[in-house]
């Protein structure tokens, strides 16, 4: 005799199912990495050791101040990158 409160489900619909679970978290993933990624900037120091350096909002806009107030030019393939290679002592956390 069977049981009417179960139910049987087709093994193909639930692989399919988890299959699609299994490529939403996946996606989930890849943009969080993604985004955490993109707050971290490697930079090279002076001595040739390669170092991560995480780079704040607020340091972002002291640096875009501290470039505007300054007449700063800065190269447009290089970025954050060069003023931190060309100013190592950071002054524009000094204001």
């Amino acid at each position: 005799m069977k049981n009417p409160l179960t139910f049987q489900v087709e093994s193909s619909l639930g692989a399919v199912f988890l299959s699609l679970l299994s490529v939403f978290f996946i996606g989930l993933l890849f943009i969080a990495m993604k985004n955490f990624s993109s707050d971290i900037d490697v930079l090279s120091a002076v001595s040739g050791n390669n170092k991560v350096v995480r780079m704040s909002q607020t340091e972002r806009l002291l640096i875009w101040q501290w470039v505007s107030d300054n007449e700063i030019e800065i190269p447009e393939d290089q970025g954050y990158n060069y003023l931190i290679k060309k100013y190592p002592l950071r002054p524009w956390l000094e204001q």
